[in-house]
């Protein structure tokens, strides 16, 4: 998952089009800062004005209650990640309005005003005001340097490696319930299992593969993603590797239109990785939404946005081998103080204030499996560590 960090090979590629941002609401507006409303905060009616409606359902939770069921626990691997967001411009429809602004021409309202500006321009919103940078803007710069970065996140999630996975308790396995425990975590590896199984069977995980004899000399059958797979997730992610103390947990999500609407607790570490890379996320004002199919056995689209400060990308850059003190790192820096476009702390925006993070929305596609146990994770490349 190095596809943020390697935009910095590009050096001093400019990701905006000026042209449109008519920052002063007129024809010829030279200076960025005029005419830019930096207001901030979450007021609908603007959006409304600017022809900015949204449907997000993490906006209009339902009234709580104790719960609505205690039915079996239900398990989806999200795969298939969406990172090239370019075909139609779909990155356009890909995230949620995190600023709850309208950032539209002429005058594009927004919390934060690059740390480049004046000469990097706010970014113009997705439909609905989504923010995402990262689909419209940082992706499209990765793509010239590593083209095969969707194929590669692709094989590796159907093999069951670096799958998101979400746990779901006491659902009441119908389209709305006002309370659904769900916890998140990702998985090592992962094989095909029988609907007759209740127990995986015996296994052995050596190599981050699994194998059906201690000899290593017979691999398992990799899943099929027809809602039987066993999924053995990362250990680090449960306190003192007890899957019932997951550290990424929601225990007041809920389901309302067959939509899951998840929270993510703030910059709770999340490792996404394959067999040889892997990277660190840690995200501000993070939701997951994912909507079920008529049957509830897919979870078709999934959609994590949220907002990832610039600090933390920059402490994640050694993953990939760009270090402090290099000048790639220094390009780094400059083009992440050029795209960011929010704040990593909703509400503190206001005119003058510079962006400290990038908005992201990301898309996956949620399949059932069932979880086999903990193990031990890939380990994250420190590539300034090993140069030393």
């Amino acid at each position: 998952m190095r596809f943020l960090f390697l935009l910095c090979l590009l050096g001093a590629c400019s990701v905006f089009d000026a042209s449109l941002v008519d920052v002063d609401g007129g024809p010829g507006g030279t200076d960025p800062g005029e005419g830019v409303d930096t207001g901030g905060g979450t007021d609908t009616g603007p959006m409304l004005m600017n022809g900015c409606t949204s449907d997000d359902p993490s906006r209009d939770p339902p009234l709580r209650g104790s719960g609505g069921g205690d039915g079996d626990e239900v398990v989806f691997g999200l795969k298939e990640v969406m990172l090239n967001q370019q075909g139609g411009e779909a990155w356009r429809d890909i995230g949620l309005n995190l600023d709850g602004l309208c950032s539209l021409p002429p005058v594009p309202r927004v919390e934060c005003l690059p740390p480049n500006h004046p000469d990097a321009q706010p970014l113009i919103d997705g439909n609905g005001g989504i923010d995402n940078a990262f689909g419209g803007e940082l992706f499209p710069l990765v793509e010239l340097v590593f083209p095969e970065l969707d194929t590669n996140s692709i094989l590796a999630g159907e093999q069951g490696i670096g799958v998101v996975t979400i746990r779901i308790r006491g659902w009441n396995g119908t389209g709305d319930d006002d309370r659904v425990d769900v916890t998140l975590s990702q998985s090592v590896i992962g094989m095909a299992g029988s609907p007759d199984e209740t127990e995986p069977p015996p296994v052995f995980i050596a190599d981050h593969r699994v194998w059906l004899d201690e000899e290593a000399t017979m691999q398992a059958p990799q899943p099929l993603w027809e809602g039987h797979d066993w999924l053995w997730l990362r250990q680090e992610t449960f306190l003192m590797n007890d899957i019932e103390q997951p550290r990424v947990r929601d225990d007041n999500a809920y389901v309302v239109d067959r939509q899951l609407v998840v929270r993510l607790p703030d910059r709770v570490e999340i490792v996404f990785s394959d067999r040889d890379n892997g990277i660190r996320v840690r995200l501000t004002d993070a939701t997951a939404i994912g909507t079920f199919n008529e049957d509830f056995t897919r979870l078709s689209p999934v959609t994590v946005a949220g907002r990832w400060s610039v600090i933390d990308l920059l402490d994640t850059a050694n993953n990939i081998g760009v270090c402090a003190g290099d000048p790639e790192f220094d390009l780094l820096v400059n083009q992440l103080n050029t795209v960011a476009d929010v704040r990593a702390t909703p509400g503190t925006g206001g005119e003058g204030v510079e962006c400290d993070a990038v908005s992201i929305g990301v898309r996956f596609e949620g399949y059932r499996a069932r979880i086999a146990d903990v193990t031990m994770g890939q380990p994250v490349p420190d590539a300034c560590a090993a140069a030393e």
